[in-house]
């Protein structure tokens, strides 16, 4: 498997160049958030027999090109990193969720709160004595600030 690392201003040509190229099935596109406003999308197309597979990976802000005029079948991928991350596809004909699903936010950022476990008791919290001073530990995950 080959790996590239991309400018956001090369996204769209490299996966012309690359579906040119005999990769023309897309596998998924994903993101993964870098903490802020800094997103890393990756995609994963491969050749029709599977013989090769090319993951492109690039920095992201907040935006970044569609690839549906080149891999029509990346519209589902798309439309489910922008309702869990809150990134904008420009050339995006629809604006139709990937889940009926409504959330409080983008749930795979770094930053999205699980309000789950920041209101259930983490065992790790329990002092084992009395007279114990340790201040109670928060689940692993739950940032000082997220508690009221």
């Amino acid at each position: 498997m080959t790996q590239i690392d991309i400018l956001p201003t090369a996204w769209l040509a490299n996966a012309q160049q690359l579906k040119t190229a005999g990769f023309t099935r897309c596998e998924w596109l994903t993101a993964t958030h870098n903490c802020g406003h800094s997103f890393t999308v990756t995609l994963c197309v491969a050749k029709v027999d599977l013989s090769e597979r090319t993951l492109f990976s690039c920095p992201v802000d907040a935006e970044i090109e569609s690839l549906i005029s080149v891999y029509p079948s990346v519209a589902f991928h798309e439309r489910e990193v922008a309702q869990m991350f809150g990134l904008t596809f420009s050339g995006s004909a629809t604006s139709e969720r990937a889940f009926e699903t409504e959330f409080d936010g983008f749930p795979l950022r770094r930053d999205f709160a699980l309000t789950s476990r920041v209101n259930t008791e983490w065992p790790g919290a329990v002092e084992p004595d009395e007279n114990a001073t340790r201040r109670p530990a928060l689940p692993p995950g739950i940032f000082p600030e997220w508690k009221s």
